[in-house]
């Protein structure tokens, strides 16, 4: 049986509430939360994936996600981890 050290479920912890906080929270229909499905349209996420971006801890995020996250935002993928760093800094220059 493989174990995840801590180091990694934290980033893997950290990268899921930068994308929650950054790029799912943040989509509304008519001023409201949008359901799996149609995050699923919206960003062509697959709706399994979705719910691991929502409600787990410790999922690993396939780069290819990343890579959809990004073309529904409309950035590149350096401007992804640049803010990425940055919500890391921030988060880390507070405690």
């Amino acid at each position: 049986m493989k174990f995840k050290d801590e180091q990694n479920v934290d980033f893997e912890n950290e990268l899921l509430n930068f994308i929650r906080i950054k790029f799912l929270e943040p989509i509304k229909i008519n001023g409201n939360k949008p359901t799996i499905r149609q995050y699923e349209d919206l960003t062509s996420i697959g709706r399994t994936t979705i719910t691991k971006l929502t409600k787990s801890q410790g999922y690993d995020v396939p780069f290819s996600t990343i890579f959809k996250i990004c073309k529904y935002a409309e950035i590149p993928l350096s401007d992804f981890f640049s803010q990425f760093e940055e919500y890391l800094r921030t988060k880390y220059s507070k405690k």
